[in-house]
C-alpha cells in the first residue's frame, strides 16, 4: 500500500548518501568473488507490527525454492535476507542503508510512496536495481530521476481507473459516497476516484476524509445515506471499520474498496454479514485465475502451506523474484548497470500476468475486480483489466 505521510527525501537520506554508496561499492553487487557464490536479494518488508503476518514470506520463499530447484541462475543459487522496512519513510531508509552495506544484487520490496521517495537518493547513488510496489502514479523514472528503480505492482491511477470504470458500467449510480483517509496516498486516490466517476457521468459525489488512526466513522457513514454506491480507500483497518459501521447503520448500497480487500478477507477482519455487497480492486487473485502460471503457483502454494486459499496480496512478491531472475539471465551478470538495462527490456509471464517495463519503469499493467460478498472462500472474479496506463490523466 502507498498510504503514508510523505516527507522530504533529502531531509532523511541526503546525509547518508555518500557513505552508503561507498559501502555498497561499484563492483558486481551480490556476486561474491567466485561464480558459484549465491546471488543475494535484500527484501524490504514489514517484519514487525500488525502487518508482519505469519505468511508474509510464503510466496517469496516459494519463488526462491522454485528458482533454486532448477539449478538457480546460471548455476548460482539465489538467497534473500529480510530487512524490516516497515511502512514509514524512516524505517524504509534505515533498512535500505543496512542492506546496501551488504552489497545485494537487488532490493525488492518497499511498500509506500514516502519510503520510495525518501530512499531514492541512496538508491541512485548506489546504483543497485530496486523493485518496489508502492502505488502512487507520481513515482516514476521521470519524477524520481532514478534509472535503477522499478515498480512491479499497479499504480493508484490504474486501480482507480479500473474500479470507477466497473462501478459506472455495472452499478450505474447517480450518487456516490467516497471515503478516504487524510494521508497523501489516500488523498491522491480520492482525487482520481472523483475524476473517474465524473468522467463516467457521476456528478453527485459526497466525500469524507478521516485520519488513518480513526476509530469511529459514524459521521461519514451517515453522510452516505441515500447514495447508490460507496467507495473507501485507506488502510485495511479503516476499510474494515467502514464495513462494520456501514452495516450497523443500515447502509445497503454496494460498496467498493482498494486492494486492502485481500487483507480484510485473508485476516477475517469482518464477519460474512458485513461483507454483503462488498467488492474490491486488486492486482490479481491466483486462486481465481485460469492461467497455467497461476494454476501451477496455487498448486505449489497449497502443497507447501496447506489446502486453504492463497493470500492474493503475496502473489506479486513471487512474481517480483521471478522477474529479477529473468533479468539476471538476460543480463548474464549481476553487475548493477547490466541488470538495470535487462530490467528495462525483460518480458516475463508470471502468476499475475505480463511484466514489461514502460517508459516510467513500471512493469505491471493489470488489475481485477473481486466480489467479496462470499468471504475468503466464496470470492468471485468479476472482471480483469489489462493494458492499463500507469499514469493519471
Amino acid at each position: 500500500m502507498s498510504h503514508r505521510r510523505t516527507i522530504t527525501p533529502a531531509a532523511v537520506a541526503a546525509a547518508a548518501v555518500l557513505a552508503v554508496a561507498a559501502a555498497a561499492g561499484c563492483g558486481d553487487s551480490g556476486s561474491g568473488s567466485g561464480s558459484d557464490e549465491p546471488i543475494r536479494i535484500a527484501w524490504m518488508g514489514a517484519e514487525s507490527g500488525e502487518y508482519a503476518t505469519k505468511d508474509r514470506h510464503y510466496a517469496i520463499d516459494l519463488a526462491v525454492e522454485h528458482i533454486n530447484a532448477k539449478g538457480g541462475i546460471d548455476g548460482r543459487k539465489v538467497e534473500y535476507k529480510a530487512y524490516d522496512g516497515g511502512l514509514t519513510p524512516q524505517q524504509g531508509v534505515t533498512a535500505v542503508k543496512k542492506a546496501l552495506t551488504e552489497k545485494p544484487a537487488a532490493i525488492i520490496g518497499l511498500a509506500t510512496t514516502a519510503q520510495v521517495k525518501a530512499a531514492a537518493p541512496l538508491l541512485k547513488s548506489a546504483g543497485i536495481p530496486t523493485m518496489h510496489f508502492a502505488q502512487s502514479h507520481t513515482l516514476g523514472k521521470t519524477t524520481l530521476k532514478v534509472d535503477n528503480i522499478f515498480r512491479y505492482g499497479p499504480t493508484e491511477a490504474m486501480q482507480t481507473h479500473a474500479l470507477t470504470d466497473y462501478i459506472v458500467k455495472n452499478t450505474k449510480p447517480k450518487k456516490v459516497g467516497v471515503l478516504a483517509s487524510t494521508d497523501p496516498g489516500s488523498d491522491e486516490a480520492a482525487r482520481l476516484l472523483r475524476a473517474g466517476l465524473t468522467a463516467g457521468g457521476v456528478t453527485n459525489i459526497v466525500e469524507r476524509r478521516v485520519p488513518q488512526t480513526a476509530t469511529d466513522l459514524t459521521e461519514a457513514v451517515l453522510a452516505f445515506r441515500g447514495v447508490d454506491a460507496t467507495v473507501s480507500w485507506s488502510f485495511p483497518t479503516i476499510n474494515s471499520l467502514y464495513l462494520r459501521q456501514r452495516g450497523q447503520n443500515g447502509l445497503t448500497a454496494p460498496h467498493f474498496g482498494d486492494n486492502s480487500g485481500g487483507s480484510i478477507l485473508g485476516g477475517n477482519l469482518n464477519p460474512p454479514a458485513e461483507l454483503r455487497g462488498y467488492h474490491y480492486v486488486i492486482a490479481c487473485d491466483p486462486d481465481l485465475s485460469g492461467t497455467p502460471e497461476a494454476k501451477a503457483y496455487v498448486a505449489a502454494y497449497k502443497a507447501k502451506y496447506g489446502p486453504g486459499p492463497t493470500n492474493p496480496q503475496l502473489a506479486q512478491g513471487y512474481d517480483g523474484f521471478r522477474v529479477f531472475a529473468a533479468a539476471v539471465e538476460k543480463a548474464g551478470s549481476t553487475e548493477p548497470e547490466a541488470l538495470t538495462k535487462a530490467l528495462e527490456s525483460v518480458q516475463y509471464q508470471g502468476v499475475c500476468g505480463a511484466y514489461k517495463a514502460d517508459e516510467e519503469n513500471d512493469l505491471y499493467h493489470s488489475d481485477v475486480i473481486i466480489d467479496a460478498s462470499g468471504g475468503l472462500t466464496g470470492r468471485k472474479l468479476l472482471q480483469k483489466y489489462d493494458n492499463l496506463t500507469s499514469r493519471a490523466g
